[in-house]
């Protein structure tokens, strides 16, 4: 499996994430805060078609599925 720094994904990718599989929806990437770190709100379809939206930091890498 190949990882992919999170603000680099696309819609329509496929990664894992917390051992589950999942289909990237949407994405938005914020600017660098008052924290110093830019953050992604991923937006994504499990396996059963539900969304789910998690907040990760840009640069942390996840698992990409090909």
């Amino acid at each position: 499996m190949a990882t992919k720094k999170a603000k680099d994904l696309r819609k329509g990718d496929k990664i894992l994430y917390e051992n589950q599989k999942y289909t990237v929806n949407s994405i938005e990437v914020s600017k660098i805060g008052k924290f110093g770190k830019a953050k992604c709100r991923l937006e994504v379809l499990d396996d059963k078609k539900q969304n789910k939206i998690f907040i990760v930091l840009a640069d942390d890498n996840i698992e990409s599925l090909k």
